[in-house]
């Protein structure tokens, strides 16, 4: 492959990347909606429900919050039943946030529409090809987070 057809296939691909973010954004406002939450709210469930309980400051960081921002949503959570606040194993003093499991269905339930359409998009692909695409959504990810840590 030329240095020319790897630009444009690099080209295509980025393009196609940031095409794809806005259906996403659209979609996860959507569902902040119907869930009666914020679009933050929803980050924050997502990163408790896939990275496991954090102290409040911890998840304010991670969803770039300050920790007053991040104590007010925390209480939307609570009273809305998608998170508790459970003594810190490791410091009894300190509280940790974890997600209550029927919080996390209810929000996984109206991804499962999108996430089956998925696997049936990704079923036409060799396993070779499914390794170069998890491998570079990994990247991804932490190249983003890296960029987000940045500024």
């Amino acid at each position: 492959m030329g240095e020319t057809d790897r630009a444009e296939l690099t080209s295509g691909v980025l393009t196609a990347l940031a095409g794809w973010q806005i259906p996403i954004l659209q979609l996860n406002g959507m569902i902040a909606d119907r869930l009666g939450v914020t679009w933050t709210d929803l980050q924050a469930l997502y990163v408790l429900a896939n990275h496991g309980p954090a102290t409040p400051g911890e998840l304010a960081k991670r969803v770039n919050l300050t920790t007053g921002s991040a104590s007010r949503m925390i209480d939307r959570l609570d009273r809305a039943g998608y998170v508790r606040r459970v003594p810190d194993p490791a410091d009894r003093r300190r509280v940790v946030i974890e997600p209550v499991p029927e919080g996390v269905e209810r929000v996984g339930a109206l991804y499962e529409s999108l996430n089956e359409r998925h696997r049936r998009d990704l079923d036409g692909f060799e396993d070779a090809e499914l390794a170069v695409l998890l491998r570079f959504m990994r990247a991804a990810e932490a190249t983003t987070e890296a960029e987000i840590r940045a500024m």
